[in-house]
């Protein structure tokens, strides 16, 4: 299918293209101009919801709903809030990486509903988890702020929502004794993993990080590892194919590996083992999935030993909050995390820091 493009039509802005064989034609920001610039991202963004509704097979043979009335906002005529958020999408000029992760997943919660502009019910009556919910106000909040300045619209419909209450779960770091019953569950049912969790469980990397780590980021011989890059998955793709990048944060960290790690690394590393070979990899040499390796791997083993469920990020969080407990100074534990300051720290494991102790009060 070509793609759908706005084109000058003697200054004012046309979209042409067909459907099913027959031809269509029109402006879809009556009196814009094609030299406008805010004129010409909003048809656009037009341009690219007709494409995708041809895609999916629900274009409007109507056009009604393609059209914006741009220059008076009192005679505003388009109804779908879709419309909208890709005029706004389309205005942020957002990186792929950014546009088809956090964007694309209100997107689609918006075209399943196909709410009118004004309906925020689709929303407030959603069963989405607390900070889910409040993430997505946020970027329609934000999405109404540029209508309205762009004159779009008349007024902000999701300002007066207010955000859902964020109940916090106790962080449940993995006690030394669960440690050693899940690392044990490993060596038994699925030891081609245990170098993986042993690993994941002593340094807290985050798991991305663990899955990219490749060999010329450890030096054997002076006991230390580098975290500077993680292979992490494209959501500009399929979401199932990975892409090397940075660290989350773009901090890169040395980390000694104590002697236990040290010789578990040494016990996987082979001859044949070049440079840029993963250090972790599934039994077919391929890079693990996070996903398939909770669910084929990760409950299971709890399941085995009978360790109650915490997801595999909780290793991260049991390195930090051992690391606490050990009397590690703040800018220590942020510095294992990959923070750069102390401010997560405090805000995840502050309730856990110098927690006094009750009085010694005489019981007799």
């Amino acid at each position: 299918m070509r793609e759908i493009k706005p084109v000058n039509n003697n200054g004012s802005i046309q979209l042409k293209f067909s459907v099913a064989g027959k031809r269509y034609s029109f402006n879809p920001v009556p009196n814009g101009r094609y030299s406008d610039r805010r004129d010409l991202k909003t048809a656009e963004a037009i341009a690219t919801r007709i494409q995708n509704d041809i895609l999916g097979g629900h274009f409007d043979i109507t056009l009604d709903s393609y059209r914006v009335v741009h220059k008076t906002p009192h005679k505003i005529t388009h109804k779908a809030l879709i419309t909208l958020w890709d005029a706004w999408a389309v205005h942020l000029d957002l990186p792929v990486t950014t546009r088809e992760h956090h964007y694309k997943a209100i997107r689609q919660q918006i075209l399943k509903v196909n709410p009118d502009v004004t309906d925020t019910l689709w929303l407030t009556q959603s069963t989405l988890g607390a900070s889910t919910f409040n993430q997505r106000l946020g970027y329609l909040k934000a999405c109404f702020k540029w209508a309205m300045s762009a004159q779009l619209v008349l007024s902000n419909p999701y300002d007066i929502i207010k955000n859902r209450k964020v109940v916090s779960n106790d962080i449940k770091p993995f006690t030394g004794a669960e440690i050693t019953k899940i690392l044990q569950g490993f060596d038994l049912l699925f030891p081609h993993y245990s170098p993986f969790v042993r690993f994941l469980m002593v340094t807290g990397v985050r798991t991305s990080e663990a899955i990219g780590l490749r060999w010329q980021h450890i030096d054997l011989d002076k006991g230390e590892v580098v975290i500077q890059e993680s292979l992490s998955r494209d959501w500009a793709g399929n979401g199932y194919q990975r892409v090397r990048k940075e660290t989350k944060t773009g901090i890169t960290k040395h980390l000694y590996l104590p002697p236990g790690l040290l010789e578990v690394l040494k016990s996987i590393k082979t001859g044949v083992m070049t440079p840029d070979a993963l250090v972790f990899t599934t039994p077919n040499h391929k890079p693990i999935d996070d996903g398939n390796f909770r669910e084929r791997y990760w409950v299971k083993v709890l399941a085995h030993i009978g360790v109650p469920y915490r997801n595999p990020y909780t290793m991260r969080h049991t390195m930090a909050s051992h690391a606490i407990d050990q009397g590690t100074p703040l800018t220590g534990v942020a510095y294992l995390l990959g923070h750069k300051d102390t401010t997560m720290v405090m805000k995840t494991y502050g309730h856990m820091i110098n927690r006094p102790r009750l009085p010694d009060i005489p019981l007799d």
